[in-house]
């Protein structure tokens, strides 16, 4: 073949010449046409001429191409040679220089041009042979089988790779493997586990320990099948019953003892004696004592009466199946099924049943056969018709308790109602709004929730409660005129002025709370006064009732209610009846009379600065230790307060009384006269004993009456009683003018009290001082319900009323479980029998008897609380103005606002009309400083 290949390539090459000079195709040209007639007889073999070609026809040499040389087998140029000398293109590179054609050169061969290299076909060796740009292409000399496939062998293939010819894919070779025993041909010489040599069976590995004792042989292995086998092997087997049997055969089991033969008393096959094989019903059996016996039974039959005699009498139908449980089978085949074997496993309900909610109480299980254990819940829950839980739908939580009303169980309580509890209204106005909350629906408790609406106050007149009485969407309309009910007005008496009944509050407070609602002001009876609140704050919220704060002088005027200013002249007093009568008295405050103007740089000016007083004001001079004023010159050189009086006698004379203060050693003594006119000089002078020496002057400082030593005869009916300054710094409280002739001093009739009587002195217990305890001492309930504890909150319930009020602390004694004794801080007040605190220790049983007291309390009441805590005007007069709260009174000045009153922690000095507390300014605010209103 490559003989073949060889010549058909030489004949491409010749015709590549050819087609060069005509077609100059290319090197390899073939079946080109010639410059010819395309037909034969041009080259030196056709047979055109004859047979004889062109050098037989004896002719002349005839040059052709032009008489030069080429490559064609042809003298052109008739010198007798061919294709001799130099040659066109004879020399130059081929067109293909690729591979092992790389070099290749033009050369004339037999008149023809060819390469000094051509393409030859592929071979096997890593050179591009036939020129193409790829080495060993095509596989050359690959293809043949190698290796081979018998056995485990696998045959490959030959492939050229780098130039050499190599076996691919060839897996093992003939004797490459040594042959064992597996049933397969290792080394793949066409024959299973051939020539394999595996010598005598090993004790303890192919069979035995015993090896070849006794009637044991273990034999020699062989290859069988390609298993490794023991040939003739004789293994252990039972030992028969022949104690007869001599000789080593007789060892069956091959354990050296040829004559042990069998336990005729353990030997099933031989129990009792040899041959005596037992067979029991449906048993496997055993031999004990030499009696046949159940070792087990076959598959579901039992041995249930435990009677070897009889075998495995009991055909259960199935294997055993373990403990009896609820399934309606009879599991442990004793006979017994479910709840008639007392060997029934009964699960435990908190395993089998739900346990929350309606779940954990009533709830039994039964076996119901195949349905196993059956949960039987109570009639609270929720169930299908075959007792399944179902989701809830009824709602019954206000009517059981939380766990019995969770009707599915799941730990939550009427899901069913996703709006229970969320408020709800009937969409009117003000107290005829009915609020309310989603509740359940009684008539027909699986429907949703309904507002529960209760019944709201209804249209009333409106009041000062932070409330629309009304209807009408206002809340409180009226408040801001003063004009609503609920701002209860008294008029101060001798004016037009009207102040507040009762201490301010806010508009929604209530007897237990303060309140909060700050847009105006109320006045109304049981309420928490408005408290911690500055000047400013006061005046704004009288201001949006259309008041004001009071002004000092209305404050006292109404709480300390002095007598009515007269208007002069005042009538003078009847003829004496009697000694000391007071009906025979005209009393007059100071400050009522006429104040005269200037004299000598001085005048008599109403004052506070001097404790004690009555009424609402003294008068005095100041005191400039300037030299006294004569009795003489006094009528026009001295200041004065005139007093007018008409009806007075011309014939009977009258005492003068004047109520004076000694502030120093200096200031003590006025002039007195009664004249027709105000500047009549006086006739007499009242002077307070002075005291040496000064600090031991039991007079000093104090208010006393002194009398004009005879009595004065007016000259005509009318005329004034005129009281000059003697000393400067003397202060006059008041005068009287008597007939009487005695020396009892007149009464001071003006009250310095807010009191219902006696409003001349003090009277502890009666307005909320100091003094005054706002919760009594009283006993607890007895065991169980007196203290009674949850987590650390304990309720205390006591037998009456407590009076106790939040943040007030209470102490408690005597309770039989001493954690709740001890001295503990109300945190709430639910109803006027029990109160709550929390305890430092927790988990107390519940217990009672004892007592509770609160101590020194000094604790601010709801108004009004004290019925005898009023201004002296009756019943109806003003209340709380001796105690309770301290209340702001207009301003003085910028930043100085006076507080009047007293309050709930104040001594009794201090809860009189005419102290005058400490000035404070617009920040100022305390929990026992209120206010009242004027208007």
């Amino acid at each position: 073949m490559n003989h073949l290949i060889k010549l058909l390539g030489v004949a491409a090459l010749v015709a590549a010449a050819t087609v060069n000079l005509s077609c100059n195709v290319n090197d390899y040209c073939l079946n080109c046409a010639t410059n010819g007639d395309g037909g034969i007889g041009d080259g030196p073999s056709d047979a055109d001429d004859g047979g004889g070609g062109d050098d037989a026809d004896g002719g002349p040499c005839v040059p052709t191409n032009g008489g030069v040389e080429i490559c064609d087998g042809k003298d052109n140029d008739c010198n007798g040679s061919i294709d001799d000398g130099t040659l066109p293109t004879i020399g130059d590179d081929c067109d293909n220089q690729i591979g092992e054609c790389s070099g290749a050169k033009k050369q004339c061969v037999d008149g023809a041009i060819t390469c000094s290299k051509r393409p030859k076909p592929e071979e096997c060796n890593n050179l591009d042979d036939d020129c193409d740009g790829t080495p060993d292409d095509g596989d050359p000399g690959g293809g043949a089988v190698c290796g081979t496939n018998t056995g485990e062998c696998v045959a490959g293939a030959y492939r050229c790779q780098a130039g050499q010819i190599v076996c691919v894919g060839a897996i093992g070779t003939v004797g490459g493997q040594q042959e064992t025993c597996n049933n397969r041909d290792d080394d793949c010489d066409g024959e299973f586990d051939d020539n394999l040599t595996l010598g005598p069976c090993v004790a303890g590995v192919d069979g035995p320990t015993q090896g070849n004792a006794g009637a044991c042989n273990l034999g020699v292995r062989q290859c069988v099948g390609g298993t490794t086998v023991c040939v003739g092997a004789v293994f252990p087997s039972f030992e028969l019953c022949d104690t007869s049997c001599v000789g080593e055969n007789c060892d069956q089991d091959c354990d050296g003892n040829a004559s042990n033969g069998y336990d005729t008393t353990t030997d099933p096959q031989n129990c009792g004696g040899c041959g005596t094989v037992c067979d029991l019903q449906n048993a496997f059996e055993g031999c004990e004592n030499s009696e046949c016996v159940v070792v087990a039974c076959e598959p579901n039959f039992f041995n249930k009466d435990n009677n070897d005699d009889n075998g495995c009498e009991f055909d259960c139908k199935h294997p055993y199946l373990g403990n009896e449980v609820c399934n309606g089978v009879d599991d442990d085949c004793d006979g017994l099924t479910d709840e008639a074997d007392p060997d029934l496993i009964t699960p435990p309900v908190a395993g089998s049943c739900e346990t929350q909610g309606a779940c954990a109480t009533g709830t039994t299980i039964t076996c119901e056969g195949s349905a196993g254990w059956v949960c039987n819940y109570g009639p609270n829950v929720e169930k299908d018709t075959l007792g399944n839980i179902v989701s809830e739908t009824i709602c019954d939580g206000d009517i059981l308790p939380a766990a019995d009303a969770d009707n599915d169980c799941d730990g939550f309580v009427d899901e069913g109602q996703p709006n229970l509890g969320d408020a709800c209204d009937n969409g009117g106005a003000g107290d005829c709004r009915a609020t309310g909350v989603y509740v359940c629906n009684t008539d027909n408790r699986s429907s949703p929730a309904v507002c529960n609406n209760p019944n709201p106050p209804g249209m009333t007149a409106e009041t000062c409660d932070g409330r629309d009485n009304d209807c009408n969407g206002i809340v409180d309309d009226g408040a801001s005129t003063g004009s609503i009910a609920g701002l209860e007005w008294l008029t101060i008496p001798g004016s037009s002025v009207q102040i507040m009944k009762y201490e301010a509050s806010h508009p929604d407070a209530s007897n237990t709370k303060v309140g909060e609602l700050a847009t105006h002001v109320c006045s109304r009876s049981g309420k928490l006064p408005w408290t911690n609140v500055t000047h400013p704050q006061a005046e704004a919220a009288c201001a949006a009732v259309g008041a004001r704060l009071c002004s000092e002088t209305e404050w006292e005027s109404m709480c300390a209610q002095p007598p009515v200013a007269p208007t002069f002249p005042v009538a003078g007093p009847p003829a004496a009846t009697g000694g000391g009568v007071p009906a025979d008295y005209v009393f007059i405050e100071a400050e009522q009379g006429e104040i005269g103007p200037v004299v000598g740089g001085k005048q008599f000016a109403a004052s506070t600065a001097f404790p004690g007083f009555s009424g609402i004001r003294a008068v005095a001079t100041a005191d400039t230790n300037a030299a006294a004023v004569a009795v003489g010159s006094a009528g026009a050189g001295a200041p004065r307060v005139s007093f007018q009086f008409n009806g007075l006698s011309t014939t009977n004379g009258y005492h003068v009384w004047v109520r004076m203060l000694k502030p120093d050693q200096d200031s003590k003594s006025v002039h007195v006269g009664i004249a027709t006119t105000q500047t009549t000089n006086p006739t007499q002078t009242l002077t307070i004993t002075q005291l040496s020496p000064p600090a031991s002057d039991p007079t000093l400082n104090k208010w006393m009456w002194l009398r004009t030593s005879t009595t004065i005869t007016p000259s005509a009916t009318t005329a004034y009683v005129n009281v000059f300054m003697g000393e400067d710094g003397v202060a006059i409280d008041a005068i009287a003018l008597t007939r009487d002739t005695g020396g009892t001093p007149p009464p001071v009739s003006d009250a310095i009290w807010a009191y219902e009587s006696n409003v001349q002195f003090a009277q502890p217990q009666t307005c909320n001082g100091d003094e005054y305890d706002t919760a009594p001492t009283v006993a607890l309930a007895a065991s169980p319900n007196g203290a009674r504890q949850v987590s650390a909150t304990a309720t205390f319930t006591t037998q009456s009323a407590h009076g106790l009020l939040v943040g007030q602390q209470a102490a408690i004694a005597g309770v039989g479980v001493a954690g709740y004794n001890g001295t503990w801080n109300v945190v709430s007040v639910p109803t006027s029998t029990t109160f709550t605190a929390v305890l430092p220790v927790m988990g107390l049983a519940n217990s009672g008897g004892g007592t509770v007291n609160a101590g020194d309390q000094d604790y601010i009441l709801p108004t009004g609380s004290l019925a005898a805590c009023y201004a002296n005007g009756g019943a109806s007069d003003v209340f709380d103005m001796s105690g309770n709260v301290k209340e702001w009174t207009a301003e003085r000045s910028a930043n100085q606002n006076p507080i009047r009153g007293g309050s709930a922690n104040n001594e009794v000095d201090g809860l009189s009309c005419g102290l005058d507390f400490t000035l404070a300014n617009d920040q100022f605010f305390f929990p026992n400083v209120g206010f009242r209103c004027c208007k």
